[in-house]
């Protein structure tokens, strides 16, 4: 049930009450009952008052919530860059199309698959994914994914939590090697990379 739903429903229960207490003035009564039942009607009617207001400050907020949940799948899906989302476990549960480019699949295609299977060496694979932690996010690692009936091509890959704190989520961003120079924060796996000229 809304909040709206619930305003209307508290509305119709105070409009009875007022109406059973109009029938019991009728009868005699104690004043201090009257006076009673007076400040909790008083004190209904400001509740709801207070229901509408926060119905619609949700609806508010809902509405801009939507506008950046929308704007965030936007980004996520027009960025030049390939991002796959993933769980703890490497499941994939997002990715955008770029993503989709470089392993020669659709975006649905990938969706609750494990990212394990497009890569080269599994079991190192493996061996990255346990030792992901908030202390090593952000860490770029060499890889070799395997693209759906094409060549394997060697990537970087910068692996970084969605949201801080949160282990649960982990963004896999993808740069063909060739297309980046190295950086001293880069750490090797799966296949060795030469050192930058000194």
């Amino acid at each position: 049930m809304s909040d709206r739903d619930d305003c209307r429903r508290w509305t119709t229960a105070i409009t009875q009450l007022r109406s059973r207490a109009a029938k019991a003035r009728r009868a005699p009564l104690a004043p201090e009952i009257v006076e009673l039942i007076e400040q909790s009607l008083t004190l209904c009617d400001a509740m709801v008052r207070e229901l509408a207001g926060a119905a619609l400050q949700v609806d508010h907020s809902t509405l801009k919530l939507d506008a950046q949940t929308a704007l965030w799948a936007h980004l996520f899906d027009e960025m030049p860059a390939a991002c796959i989302e993933t769980d703890a476990d490497g499941v994939i549960v997002g990715a955008n199309r770029a993503a989709g480019v470089l392993l020669n699949t659709s975006v649905k295609h990938l969706a609750a698959r494990l990212l394990m299977h497009f890569t080269e060496d599994r079991d190192q694979f493996g061996q990255l994914l346990r030792g992901l932690s908030g202390e090593n996010a952000g860490q770029r690692y060499a890889l070799i994914v395997r693209p759906r009936e094409r060549a394997p091509v060697a990537v970087e890959a910068t692996v970084m939590v969605r949201n801080p704190g949160d282990l649960s989520s982990w963004l896999w961003f993808f740069t063909p090697t060739e297309q980046r120079t190295i950086s001293r924060h880069d750490r090797p796996f799966l296949t060795p990379r030469p050192r930058p000229p000194a």
